[in-house]
């Protein structure tokens, strides 16, 4: 299955030679699939989610301070120690280096008078451009009270990396927490948002500025009055140290769509009323045609331990909405595990979201005990879409959770998908333009996000207006094991020397997919996201014609099986997207 790189000078040469003899102007291009027994791959053309950096409740920032000595880099910040916080960085979201190893000293250290003296979780940092400050929000466990309870913290620092001490600003010390217990109570009373209780604890820091220069910071009220459950808070702030009590906002109540309604119409179908975790907010906003924003709450549900821990989206017309949780089939799962259908990924949840160049991607911790979950927690990145559902909604759509290659950030490669460039046509099949969407076709429940589908052997045919340089070609399968292609019949490349000699058509033969890596234990299910690659030495491409079999038969050990045991014909073969690399 493994095919060597070899030169493409040589065979266009030898092509060339051929057609200036009246011979075939067809020539066997050499190429790699990327099927390596020790699951290696080209780092310089994809990126995959290996789960190498060991952190929980990740949080990203860029740093985009040209006079900055970090300037470029992407900077991660999570849950890793009991009293302190460490900085990770990256120039392109890969291969994360810890700073404060390499710094020796963490990003920030509690010390001794802080009012938090352990369980320091979930810091988030925002840089401020007015104070040129970086500050860090944090969530620690309270030394003022005999019971159970964490609070919420702010340090500042001049660099992103620390190190980070408690801010003195609005009265503000090292014992004191950002929230006053009392006022917090006070508004919750007189506005009937919730209980008011003798402990407010508090969790999942998220501060965030509206594009009207609005200051906001979103928390979790955690395990809240009698029920213990818990709710996602929002509140206006003054400055980072001074909030708007006012302004406090319960924005979700859990295992509901809404805070106020409790019937059982309004019942979140993936939390159900005994799910008794909301947490994890982060805000991202979208901007209309008409100059008003979409804001998208985005959550994690279910509890970090859980196998099926996921981040929803809620929406609203404001910063504080109010929001409505989005329905399973309307992009409700933002990311999560199709229910328990796959092996791959565990527990995926707790994130932020980054600007990379054009795309937009998600930052969120998985499970490295892929299929048990309840385990060491690391990082993982996919790209994010702004889409719309089956009810015209506009709404985030995440490629993800991933365990498979997927093109590097375009603005930090040689190479990106170019796909979306080209004409796209087939022979006989159905939604040729979800080919080239980037979208991949993930979960289950989700129709708003199509594969191509044909019930016979098709040829898909993608068109440039001019030569272009590729250098590879990504092939993505069906999310569904009974639509499956085994291999890639055949692919034509219409193309040409860069001197312009060679005029001819290179090909490749039964390209493989890789079927050990991306079948699901489950046999009627897939591990999404999985494509067949073909990578080569770079040349000058028009047109590219892929040919997908639907097979006559199945290998034995992909074969379909109905509930009587009988082996089944496959029907429909089917192709989620398809990815060209080039320039």
């Amino acid at each position: 299955m493994k095919k060597a790189i070899c030169s493409m000078l040589a065979f266009l040469l030898a092509a060339s030679m051929l057609a200036g003899c009246g011979g075939a102007k067809n020539a066997a291009l050499k190429y790699d699939d990327q099927i390596k027994e020790d699951n290696g791959f080209n780092e310089n053309l994809f990126y995959r989610n290996d789960l190498e950096t060991a952190i929980a409740d990740p949080a990203v920032i860029y740093i985009d301070d040209e006079s900055s000595t970090e300037y470029g880099y992407y900077y991660m910040f999570g849950t890793s120690d009991a009293n302190s916080f460490s900085a990770w960085r990256s120039k392109t979201l890969e291969h994360w280096e810890d700073v404060s190893a390499t710094k020796g000293f963490p990003a920030f250290y509690a010390p001794d008078d802080c009012f938090a003296m352990s369980t320091f979780w979930a810091p988030e940092v925002i840089y401020d451009d007015g104070l040129d400050k970086y500050f860090l929000f944090f969530s620690g466990q309270s030394r003022y009270t005999e019971e159970w309870g964490v609070m919420l913290g702010v340090a500042e620092a001049d660099e992103p990396y620390g190190p980070y001490v408690m801010t003195t600003r609005d009265g503000h010390d090292a014992t004191t927490p950002l929230f006053d217990r009392d006022k917090v109570m006070e508004v919750i009373g007189e506005t009937g948002q919730g209980e008011v209780t003798e402990l407010f604890t508090c969790i999942d820091p998220h501060p965030y500025i509206a594009p009207d220069g609005q200051k906001y910071l979103y928390f979790v009220r955690d395990r809240a009055g009698a029920e213990q459950k818990t709710h996602i808070w929002g509140v206006k702030m003054n400055t980072w140290t001074d909030p708007d009590y006012s302004s406090l906002t319960r924005l979700t109540r859990t295992g509901y769509y809404t805070v106020d309604d409790t019937s059982d119409e309004n019942i979140a179908s993936y939390e159900g009323t005994g799910n008794a975790i909301n947490e994890g907010p982060y805000i991202y906003e979208s901007r209309q045609a008409d100059g008003s924003y979409r804001y998208y709450l985005t959550l994690s549900i279910n509890g970090w331990e859980d196998k099926t821990y996921s981040v929803i989206q809620a929406v609203g017309d404001s910063p504080l909405g109010p929001f409505t949780k989005l329905k399973e089939e309307d992009g409700g799962i933002l990311i999560g595990t199709d229910g328990q259908s796959w092996d791959h990924i565990s527990g995926p949840g707790h994130h932020s979201f980054i600007r990379v160049g054009e795309e937009l991607f998600v930052l969120y911790h998985e499970h490295r005990d892929r299929m048990n979950g309840k385990s060491q927690r690391a990082a993982a990145i996919d790209r994010v879409s702004l889409t719309h559902n089956s009810k015209g909604e506009e709404v985030l759509y995440a490629n993800g959770p991933t365990w498979s290659l997927q093109p590097r950030p375009e603005v930090h490669a040689e190479y990106k998908n170019i796909a979306g460039e080209a004409e796209v046509s087939s022979s006989g099949g159905e939604n040729a333009e979800a080919l080239t969407d980037k979208m991949l076709s993930l979960y289950s429940y989700i129709d708003y996000v199509k594969e191509y589908t044909a019930d016979k052997t098709t040829t898909i045919t993608l068109t440039f207006a001019d030569y272009r340089e590729v250098t590879g070609l990504m092939i993505y399968n069906s999310k569904f094991y009974d639509r499956a292609f085994i291999d890639v019949k055949r692919i034509e490349f219409d193309c040409r020397s860069a001197d312009g000699k060679f005029d001819g058509t290179a090909y490749i033969d039964n390209l493989a997919f890789n079927w050990d890596f991306y079948r699901n234990e489950y046999a009627d299910a897939m591990r999404p996201g999985g494509s067949a690659v073909a990578i080569f030495t770079p040349m000058q491409v028009k047109e590219i014609r892929i040919t997908i079999e639907l097979p006559e038969t199945r290998p034995e050990d992909l074969q379909l099986i109905d509930e009587n045991g009988y082996i089944v014909k496959q029907s429909l073969v089917a192709v989620s997207e398809i990815a060209v690399l080039g320039k």
